[in-house]
């Protein structure tokens, strides 16, 4: 049973098209932290599609880190991301009490 379970699975990751960050379908920029006049803290940054068909999703994925501990997460998505056309990331920071000093990039994934 977990053999097929396994194999199901396998076959569910590769037709989803899920993209890694060395994935030749998508690039990603200019990541960096904004402060917005609320004083709340979002992720900016850009991801292009370099294929030339749309993309029916992509998502992204933050650790937020305060001295190098996880303090909260930040994730933004897209749809119909078409041939060759940017998205402006906008990913609001989730955290409760600490601010984070820095993020990690935890997923980029596309699926055509």
């Amino acid at each position: 049973m977990k053999p097929l379970l396994i194999l199901i699975l396998l076959a569910l990751t590769f037709s989803w098209g899920v993209a890694r960050a060395g994935d030749k379908r998508i690039s990603i920029s200019d990541l960096h932290f904004v402060k917005t006049v609320k004083g709340h803290m979002r992720i900016e940054g850009l991801v292009k599609n370099l294929t030339n068909h749309p993309l029916r999703q992509v998502y992204v994925a933050f650790n937020l880190l305060k001295n190098g501990m996880v303090v909260g997460y930040s994730t933004d998505i897209v749809f119909n991301l078409q041939p060759k056309q940017e998205w402006l990331i906008n990913a609001r920071c989730h955290t409760r009490i600490v601010k984070p000093d820095h993020f990690r990039l935890a997923e980029l994934s596309a699926i055509p």
